[in-house]
């Protein structure tokens, strides 16, 4: 999911031959989307819970990563910016519900530790997509014999994200039912008398 901001912008500057400021101005939809979620993350979670909706969205961001090695140069602007806008809903909702759960059962005392340690692994991680994405695409343009990058050489790099990014439902859907019901999510159902 980090690697998003980093292949983005090279993607529509050497690709599609687009100027710094366009490239900002049309990955500027995704900024948009992830401010928009703020309003709705709650309910979303409080409908839902997190396990189901870190589970389930984990799959849909991943899908919308995936779906931008499908742009190209032809495609209209409008489509674009509407999956990047779409896109960075619900990557932003993955990242508000897994940072709220991370600090569920911290105690205040170690809320500071925490939250170094949580700061230190996010950009761990983004630095992890980051390098992983730039890996792929510079892999792509040796495999093609191009000597300077163009659009052909990014959607194998998203493809890869995507699919990474994918993988984390497994680590989510071990999360217990009531993960992060301290927080105050919907209460657990009454447990089945025997």
């Amino acid at each position: 999911v980090g690697a998003m901001p980093f292949l983005l912008p090279l993607l529509f500057q050497l690709g599609f031959g687009l100027s710094p400021l366009q490239s900002g101005l049309m990955t500027f939809a995704s900024a948009i989307g992830a401010l928009m979620v703020k309003g709705f993350a709650k309910r979303i979670v409080m409908r839902f819970r997190f396990r189901t909706v870190l589970a389930a969205n984990a799959v849909i961001a991943a899908a919308f990563i995936a779906a931008c090695g499908l742009f190209s140069p032809a495609m209209p602007f409008a489509i674009i910016v509407g999956v990047l806008f779409v896109g960075g809903f619900f990557r932003s909702l993955e990242f508000t519900c897994i940072n709220a759960l991370a600090f569920a059962d911290v105690e205040a005392n170690r809320l500071s530790r925490a939250t170094t340690l949580s700061a230190v692994w996010q950009q761990l991680s983004i630095s992890t997509g980051v390098a992983l994405g730039a890996f792929v695409v510079e892999f792509t343009l040796r495999h093609r014999g191009h000597a300077t990058i163009n659009a052909q050489d990014f959607p194998p790099a998203f493809a890869v994200v995507g699919l990474l990014s994918a993988l984390s439902v497994l680590i989510f859907m071990r999360l217990p039912k009531d993960a992060g019901s301290q927080l105050g999510g919907p209460p657990s159902p009454p447990a089945e008398r025997r």
